[in-house]
C-alpha cells in the first residue's frame, strides 16, 4: 500500500503548499474531537445571542469523512491525512460563525458534500478484496481538499474584507462545487456498483478487467475536470474582459513605460544610480523601511520620469512584490485626475489577483456606471486588492501633473492605505511618489521618507548624455576637438541638473542643418541659461530654417497644441489645416502637410501611440503660451473659427444627396467632424472666458476675430432654429458684455446661451451633442464612413489615413470612445447598451433582461418578480397580483392585467428598462409621459 501513501503525499503536498506557514503549523493535529468541540461552542454561542442555526447539517460530512479515516487506516496512516481536513473545517466555522450569512452557506455545502459521499464501513472489504479501488479514496480525497482550499483562501482575510467578498467569490465557486459534488456522487455510485458484483469476480482476469475500468474511470474523471476548469476560466477571462472595459484604463500606460525604457537605452546605465541610494534601498529592500511611503522630488524636467521607468522596472524584477504604476500627464485627460490613477492601478491588479474578479464584476454590473467614475468606488476596490494580495509596490510619476484637488484626494487616500497595512503588516504596502516639491505634497506626505534630487545627483549620466550627442554633432558637422568640447562644457555648466535642458540643448544644435548655422548658434548667439531660453533657441531656429510659410505653419501647429481640448490626431491636424471655410472643402491631396510633424515642431513634440501629437514637456506648453510666437486668444478664436464653420459645410445638411456625401467621404471631408462636434462649444467657453484685454490690435488678432464673426454668423444661421431659445439668461448676457463692441456680440449672446442653459440641464443633457440636427448628421456621416470601410472595392490604407482603425465610435460627445471608436460593431453596441442600460441582472442565463435597465430601482422590480431568491426577500413567498376581472390587457412577461393598451405599453417599457420621456429642463428620464409632465411641474413652481 505505499503507493497509494505515496499518491496520498502527493496530494497533500499539493494542498499544503497553498497554506500559508501559520496555517499548516495549525491544521496538522486537529482532530474530529476537536471540530465537535468547536461546533458545540459555536451552537453554544448562538444561543446565548438567539440565533441559533441547524447544526446538525455538519453530521453527515462527519460521520462519511470519519468512515473515510477508518478506511484509509487500513492503507496508510490515516491521521496525518484527515487532521488537513478537520483542521480547515476548524477553522472555516470559526470564521464563517462570525457572519450569518457564510455561515448558512458553509453548513448547507457541508450537508451537501456529507449527502453526496460514501458510507465506506459498509464497503471495506471491497477495498481489501479490490486493492484497485482503494484508488478511489484518493480521488475523494482530492475533492474534499479541493473544496477546502477555496473556502480557505476565502476566509483568510480580515474578517470586513472578506464579508464584502463572500456573495460574488462563493457563487463564483458555484459551477466548480457542483462539479465537486457530481464527482463524490460518482465515486459513490462506483463504490456501491462494485460491492454488488464483489462475489462474480474470482479470477486474474476480472481483477485485470478490475483495474482497466478503474483507469478509465479516473480518465473520465480527469477530462470531465478539465471541461470544467476550461469552462471556469473562459467565465472567469470574460468577466475579467468585462471589468477591464468598465476600468476603461489608459491604454498607453504599457507603451509609454516603454518609451521611456527606450529612452534610458540611448545612454547606456542612465538612471541606474537611484538604486543605490540609501533611501531607496531602504524603501526596497528592508523588511520594515523607515516609511513605506518615498517621496522623490526634484525640478521641472530633472529627468523624474526616467527615473521612475529605472525604479518600475526595478521593482518588476522583485519576485516577491508585485508591482503597479502610473504615469501622470496633464495633457492627457485620461492620465490627469484621481480615479485615471485609480483606473490604470485597478486594471494592473487585476491580472495579479483573479480572484477579485468576481467581486469587481458584480460591482461592475451593478454600479449603474459605464466606466467606472466613483472615486469612492475605486478606493474601495483598491482597498479589497491591497488587503487580498501579499506585498506591493505603488509607483505613481508625475503627481503634479494633477491639479491640487486630485491630488489631494490621491495622497489622503494612500496615506490612510498606508497606515492601515502597517499596523498589520509593515512595510506589505509600499508607495513611491514622484514630482515637483508643491508644497501641497510636501504637507501630505510630511511622515514620509523625502528624496530630494540635486544636481549631483545625475551629474554624472547628464555628462554621459552630453558626449554621446557632442560625438554625434562633432562627426555630422566635423566640428574640432576644441568646439566639441566648447558646447560639452557649456551644456553642462547650465544644466543644473536639468535633462529636459539638456535634450532641447543638444537636439537643437543637432538639427542646425548647416555647419555655418551651428557655428553662429556656438559662437554668435547667447548660448542658453535656463529652460525658457532653450525652448527660444528651438524656436528661433525653426522660424530662421523651415522659411516663413512653413514657420507660419509651426505657429499654427503649436497653437493648435497648445489650446486644444483633446490631445489632437495626426489625422485631424491634417484635415484642420486642409480646410477651407470659403469653399467649405478639405483637400487632403492639395492642402495637407506633406512632411512630418517632427519635421515642422522638432524636439518640441511627442509623437505616441501612433498618432497622437503633443508637447514634450508641460514646461514647453508654459513657455510656448506666454511667448511672442502665439497669441493664445487669437488661437482660440481661430479655433472656434474653424470648428464652427466647419460644421456648416454640405456635408453636414440634412438633405444632402447621398453621392455627393459619399464623396465628401471617400474625400476625407469627415476626418475633422468628430472634435468639431465635441468641442466646438469648448472654445466658444474659452473665448468667454478670456479676457477682452487679451484681444490685440494687431493684423493677426483682427484677422482671428473676423474669423469668428465668420464663424458665429455662419452657425447661427445655419442651427438657428435650435440656438435661439425663448429667455436669454442674466448670466449669459453678463459673459458676454465685454464683447458688446465687437460686431459678432449679438450671434455670441445668443450662441453661448445655448450652450450656457444647455450645460444647466445637468449630466445627463451634457452626454449628447446640445443640437439635435448635428446629432442627426453626424450618426449619418458615421454610417457612411462605416460602410466605407467595409467596402472591398475602397483604398484601405486611404479610409485608415482619414478616419484611424476604429470606424465605430460612440454617439455621446463626453465619452472617450466618442472619438477613440472600436473595431467592430459589435463592441460598439455594448458599449452603448451599457450607457443607456447599465444596471445588469446577475442571475444567470436571464433572457428577460438581456439589455439591462435603465434604473437599480427597474432592475430590484425585475429581481423581485422573476428571481425573488437572489433577494433579501428570498423566503418569503411571492404576492400574488390582483386581477381586476375587466382587465382585457394582459402582460405575457409578469401576468399583471390593465384596463386600457397605453397602460400595458408603458408597463412593458418597464420591464425592458426603457425611459423615452425626457424632461426639457433637466434632463431627466421617465418610463410615462404622464411621469415626465408631473416632473416638469416642479421646475415651473421654482
Amino acid at each position: 500500500m505505499s503507493a497509494l501513501g505515496d499518491q496520498f503525499e502527493s496530494i497533500l503536498a499539493t494542498f499544503k503548499s497553498k497554506l500559508n506557514a501559520k496555517e499548516r503549523e495549525d491544521f496538522q493535529f486537529v482532530t474530529l474531537n476537536d471540530v465537535r468541540e468547536t461546533a458545540l461552542q459555536i451552537q453554544k454561542d448562538h444561543e446565548n445571542l438567539r440565533t441559533m442555526m441547524n447544526m446538525s447539517r455538519l453530521q453527515s460530512f462527519l460521520e462519511a469523512m470519519n468512515q473515510f479515516g477508518e478506511v484509509l487506516g487500513v492503507f496508510a496512516n490515516a491521521n496525518i491525512f484527515v487532521a488537513f481536513v478537520w483542521g480547515p473545517m476548524k477553522f472555516i466555522l470559526q470564521t464563517a460563525s462570525t457572519w450569518a450569512d457564510s455561515f448558512e452557506t458553509i453548513l448547507d455545502a457541508y450537508r451537501q458534500i456529507g449527502e453526496h459521499m460514501p458510507l465506506l464501513m459498509q464497503y471495506k472489504s471491497v477495498f481489501g478484496q479490490k486493492p484497485d479501488m482503494s484508488r478511489v479514496l484518493a480521488l475523494i480525497y482530492t475533492d474534499i481538499l479541493e473544496f477546502h482550499k477555496k473556502a480557505v483562501k476565502l476566509f483568510r482575510g480580515k474578517t470586513d474584507i472578506w464579508r464584502h467578498l463572500f456573495r460574488s467569490i462563493w457563487k463564483d465557486f458555484g459551477a466548480r462545487f457542483k462539479g465537486i459534488l457530481e464527482n463524490l456522487r460518482q465515486h459513490k455510485q462506483l463504490i456501491n456498483e462494485q460491492a454488488n458484483v464483489l462475489h462474480y469476480e474470482q479470477s486474474q482476469s476480472d481483477s485485470q478487467a478490475m483495474l482497466a475500468h478503474i483507469q478509465k474511470y479516473e480518465q473520465d474523471r480527469e477530462e470531465k475536470r478539465e471541461r470544467l476548469k476550461k469552462k471556469e476560466e473562459d467565465e472567469r477571462d470574460r468577466k475579467q474582459l468585462a471589468v477591464l472595459n468598465w476600468f476603461s484604463a489608459a491604454p498607453s500606460t504599457a507603451s509609454d513605460h516603454d518609451i521611456f525604457r527606450e529612452t534610458r537605452t540611448a545612454s547606456a546605465g542612465s538612471g541606474q544610480w537611484i538604486l543605490k541610494n540609501e533611501k531607496v534601498q531602504n524603501w526596497r529592500e528592508m523588511d520594515t523601511p523607515v516609511s513605506s511611503v518615498l517621496w522623490v522630488n526634484g525640478i521641472p524636467g530633472a529627468g523624474k520620469t526616467i527615473l521612475a521607468s529605472v525604479l518600475i522596472d526595478s521593482c518588476l524584477q522583485d519576485p516577491s512584490y508585485t508591482t503597479s504604476y502610473f504615469y501622470c500627464n496633464e495633457a492627457d485627460p485620461e492620465k490627469n485626475d484621481c480615479i485615471s490613477i485609480y483606473r490604470g492601478l485597478l486594471s494592473q491588479l487585476l491580472y495579479k489577483c483573479r480572484e477579485l474578479i468576481p467581486y469587481c464584476y458584480e460591482k461592475c454590473l451593478s454600479s449603474g456606471e459605464l466606466n467606472l467614475t466613483s472615486t469612492t468606488l475605486a478606493e474601495q476596490l483598491l482597498k479589497y486588492f491591497f488587503e487580498m494580495m501579499s506585498k506591493q509596490f505603488i509607483i505613481i510619476d508625475g503627481l503634479d501633473e494633477c491639479n491640487q484637488g486630485q491630488r489631494k484626494l490621491v495622497l489622503t487616500f494612500f496615506n490612510a492605505m498606508v497606515d492601515r497595512c502597517d499596523e498589520r503588516e509593515p512595510g506589505k504596502l509600499r508607495v513611491l511618489f514622484i514630482s515637483q516639491a508643491f508644497p501641497d505634497i510636501e504637507k501630505a506626505l510630511l511622515k514620509a521618507e523625502t528624496l530630494k534630487l540635486t544636481e549631483e545627483d545625475n551629474k554624472k549620466d547628464i555628462k554621459s548624455y552630453i558626449e554621446d550627442w557632442s560625438k554625434k554633432i562633432r562627426g555630422l558637422y566635423g566640428l574640432t576637438a576644441e568646439q566639441a568640447k566648447f558646447i560639452e562644457d557649456s551644456t553642462m555648466i547650465r544644466s543644473r541638473g536639468m535633462f529636459l535642458f539638456v535634450k532641447l540643448v543638444m537636439e537643437n544644435l543637432y538639427e542646425q542643418g548647416t555647419r555655418r548655422d551651428l557655428l553662429n548658434e556656438i559662437e554668435v548667439y547667447p548660448f542658453p541659461e535656463e529652460i525658457g531660453e532653450a525652448y527660444e533657441s528651438i524656436l528661433k531656429r525653426l522660424e530662421r530654417n523651415v522659411g516663413k510659410k512653413p514657420w507660419e505653419i509651426v505657429r499654427k501647429l503649436l497653437g493648435w497644441m497648445v489650446c486644444a481640448k483633446r490631445p489632437l490626431k495626426w489625422r485631424e491636424i491634417q484635415a484642420a489645416i486642409s480646410i477651407d471655410a470659403e469653399d467649405q472643402t478639405i483637400d487632403l491631396d492639395n492642402g495637407g502637410l506633406r512632411r512630418s510633424v517632427e519635421y515642422y515642431c522638432g524636439s518640441l513634440i511627442q509623437v505616441l501611440d501612433g498618432d497622437r501629437v503633443e508637447l514634450v514637456h508641460t514646461t514647453a506648453k508654459m513657455h510656448i503660451k506666454a511667448s511672442k510666437h502665439i497669441r493664445p486668444s487669437a488661437v482660440e478664436c481661430n479655433l472656434a473659427a474653424l470648428c464652427l464653420r466647419y460644421l456648416t459645410f454640405g456635408c453636414f445638411e440634412e438633405d444632402v444627396d447621398p453621392e455627393d456625401l459619399q464623396f465628401h467621404a471617400e474625400e476625407g471631408l469627415l476626418s475633422f467632424q468628430d472634435y468639431a462636434a465635441a468641442k466646438w462649444h469648448q472654445h466658444v467657453r474659452a473665448i468667454i472666458n478670456t479676457s477682452i484685454h487679451d484681444f490685440s490690435t494687431d493684423p493677426e488678432s483682427q484677422a482671428a476675430l473676423e474669423e469668428l464673426e465668420a464663424g458665429l454668423e455662419e452657425f447661427y444661421n445655419r442651427y438657428k432654429q435650435e440656438v435661439v431659445l425663448p429667455s436669454i439668461l442674466d448670466d449669459a448676457l453678463e459673459d458676454c458684455s465685454p464683447f458688446q463692441a465687437y460686431p459678432f456680440h449679438a450671434k455670441l449672446l445668443q450662441v453661448w446661451n445655448h450652450v450656457y442653459q444647455h450645460d444647466r440641464k445637468g449630466t445627463e443633457a451634457r452626454k449628447e451633442i446640445g443640437i439635435k440636427a448635428l446629432s442627426e448628421v453626424i450618426m449619418r456621416n458615421r454610417d457612411v464612413i462605416e460602410t466605407l470601410a467595409a467596402a472591398h472595392d475602397f483604398d484601405s490604407e486611404k479610409i485608415t489615413a482619414y478616419y484611424g482603425e476604429k470606424h465605430f465610435k460612440c454617439p455621446r460627445p463626453n465619452c472617450f470612445y466618442f472619438h477613440e471608436g472600436f473595431k467592430a460593431a459589435k463592441s460598439r453596441e455594448q458599449h452603448i447598451n451599457r450607457h443607456d442600460r447599465p444596471f445588469d441582472c446577475l442571475f444567470p442565463d436571464c433572457s428577460i433582461a438581456e439589455f439591462g435597465f435603465s434604473s437599480n430601482k427597474d432592475l430590484e422590480k425585475h429581481k423581485k418578480m422573476f428571481h425573488p431568491e437572489t433577494t433579501d426577500q428570498a423566503e418569503a413567498f411571492t404576492a400574488q397580483t390582483k386581477v381586476v376581472a375587466k382587465a382585457r390587457w394582459k402582460c405575457d412577461l409578469c401576468d399583471k392585467r390593465f384596463t386600457r393598451g397605453f397602460h400595458l405599453k408603458s408597463h412593458l417599457r418597464s420591464h425592458a428598462g426603457e425611459r423615452p420621456f425626457k424632461c426639457g429642463e433637466c434632463g431627466r428620464a421617465f418610463t410615462r409621459d404622464n411621469d415626465k409632465k408631473r416632473h416638469e411641474k416642479l421646475h415651473t413652481r421654482r
